[in-house]
């Protein structure tokens, strides 16, 4: 089975699903960036990993996979996530992480290193996932080069357009799209990058909605 990412779920039985909801988000800014250094992976029988916090490790079930999902019980009080700072909130995903994975690699005799190089590589980004999204396009006088960049925090999630010249100095950047920090809610809203003029840039919606557009204006 193909790979296909984790996602952190608050077991915690006093909070109710908003507040679960909120941990899911704030956790998946560094959920996306660890994945982003991971090699493509097939495992005979998981193709995706699901990090339970419960505060009370005797609360949880045995793990059980499901349709290639495989829940991994870390013993964490979820409440404590909240009074941590941005960034050790960042850590903190980061280290509970590899707490489960380092339990799943020697139940399921798992490669443990390309775990810990992606551990390694989320701590040299500084916690910050930033990375351009499609090819950059050129203006007509090729003067200029658009692009989109995604940068995905802990409460949200924006794609920018970015506009450099040749040297890649920049030039102009204004938000196109802020959600949820959830890279599927962008994604049907960047399709093709077009310009009009050399001053003006359409950024134009996925298919069946390809005629719609947010316009840039340079100033």
């Amino acid at each position: 089975m193909l790979f296909r990412g984790f996602n952190f779920k608050d077991r915690s039985p006093q909070h109710h699903k908003p507040k679960q909801g909120q941990f899911y988000f704030e956790t998946n800014c560094i959920v996306y960036l660890f994945e982003q250094f991971l090699p493509k992976l097939h495992f005979d029988d998981v193709s995706s990993v699901q990090f339970e916090c419960y505060p009370n490790a005797e609360l949880a079930c045995q793990p059980v996979i499901m349709d290639g999902l495989l829940p991994v019980t870390i013993p964490y009080d979820v409440s404590d996530f909240y009074q941590l700072s941005d960034l050790e909130k960042k850590k903190k995903t980061l280290d509970l992480m590899m707490d489960g994975l380092k339990v799943i690699c020697k139940d399921k005799d798992w490669d443990e290193e390309p775990f810990l190089y992606a551990y390694q590589k989320v701590a040299e980004k500084n916690y910050t996932f930033k990375k351009t999204y499609k090819k950059p396009k050129s203006s007509p006088n090729r003067k200029l080069k658009a692009k989109i960049e995604i940068e995905i925090g802990i409460y949200d999630c924006t794609a920018s357009l970015v506009v450099e010249d040749k040297e890649q100095k920049h030039i102009y950047s204004e938000v196109l799209y802020q959600e949820k920090p959830r890279f599927d809610l962008l994604y049907p809203l960047l399709g093709d990058i077009k310009w009009v003029g050399n001053n003006e840039v359409r950024v134009h919606e996925r298919k069946p909605c390809e005629h719609q557009f947010k316009t840039v204006y340079l100033q």
